[in-house]
């Protein structure tokens, strides 16, 4: 757990010693992207869905001997290209494992460099997202990576390149089209339009995933037998918490900070999502995942506007961290399957 715990304290500190006034705080950000993306990246036999992963990569259709065009009847196939390039190159597992970890923290770093606070950003997540969620949950990561990439993009893309990242983050995990609804409210038109297509696009996405595999799993699992998520509501929460904070001081953050449209929309989302946990725990959870960035935007726009208690709000946002880390390491049902570390570099 302390290997954990040293990574964790590293852009807690450097949060404390932070300023929106320095100029190019990217470079050190993107020095501690380095070692970090190794010690996911890279990791070996870690996550409690290791072993489904590697029966994916051995067993799944047996993927290895089809061609590139007929990976693309899988409803999710990134990742099963990845899984075939991988396999190609002699990689291995742990090709598609560094993948996933770079492009999910790829996604994060772009878009902790858009925030106040990015040291803050990278910490406030790291507990839940990074080391729980990305190092056990690759396909998802990888959807969330595309997704916050093009978060810190948002203002200057276009509604095609929004759907194009959205449509590749998909590709590796079906419940990043949940992200379309972020492009929908955030188009210029009247509020009944909005209303309209998004009843549309709802009605597209149950008849498309009607119309794959997984719609049967997805539905067995997260509907009719409503499988629970241990700790749902608070995941959820990690995020509905700050998106309360964000819509209550919404007016004096505006007077500071530049909006980004798409925190409007994920704080209304995050939390309407509290109460759908008790419909289905399991699906609720993984949708909330995809509006992390809230915490990654919020906790740094409150320090920066309220700059008399921005020490107040750095040790709350610190102690927060830190108890979410202790909780999950010492309490968690599947802490055992992080600990003890290990990394492929240390098996050669």
């Amino acid at each position: 757990m302390i290997i954990y715990l040293v990574f964790l304290l590293i852009p807690l500190a450097m949060s404390f010693n932070y300023s929106h006034t320095k100029k190019n705080p990217k470079l050190g950000v993107w020095l501690y992207f380095i070692p970090l993306v190794i010690f996911t990246g890279l990791r070996d036999d870690i996550g409690p869905d290791w072993s489904g992963y590697q029966y994916i990569y051995d067993h799944y259709e047996n993927y290895q001997t089809l061609s590139v065009v007929d990976i693309f009847q899988f409803s999710e196939f990134g990742f099963f290209l990845i899984n075939k390039f991988s396999d190609s190159l002699g990689f291995g597992l742990h090709g598609v494992m560094f993948f996933c970890s770079l492009v999910f923290l790829w996604g994060v770093f772009s878009f902790a460099l858009k925030t106040a606070n990015p040291w803050l950003g990278i910490a406030i997540v790291m507990p839940y997202l990074i080391f729980v969620i990305s190092m056990s949950g690759a396909r998802q990561a990888t959807a969330m990576g595309f997704g916050f990439y093009l978060l810190s993009r948002w203002n200057n893309s276009s509604i095609l390149l929004k759907v194009f990242w959205i449509l590749l983050a998909v590709s590796f995990h079906n419940s990043a089209a949940i992200l379309l609804f972020l492009v929908l409210f955030t188009i210029k038109v009247r509020r009944i339009w909005k209303v309209i297509m998004a009843t549309f696009l709802f009605l597209f996405l149950i008849i498309g995933l009607n119309q794959m595999e997984v719609y049967e799993k997805y539905r067995s699992v997260y509907i009719e037998q409503n499988v629970v998520s241990g700790g749902a509501f608070f995941h959820v929460l990690l995020s509905a918490f700050p998106a309360a904070l964000y819509l209550w001081y919404r007016r004096k953050i505006s007077k500071i900070v530049e909006i980004n449209p798409a925190v409007d929309i994920a704080a209304f989302m995050s939390l309407a999502a509290l109460p759908l946990v008790f419909i289905s725990s399991t699906g609720v959870d993984r949708l909330a995942l995809y509006f992390s960035f809230i915490q990654m935007w919020v906790y740094g726009a409150l320090i920066q506007t309220f700059p008399v208690n921005k020490n107040v709000w750095k040790i709350f946002a610190c102690m927060l961290t830190l108890s979410i880390f202790l909780v999950y390491f010492i309490f968690g049902t599947h802490a055992y399957a992080y600990i003890p570390y290990k990394n492929v570099i240390f098996t050669w």
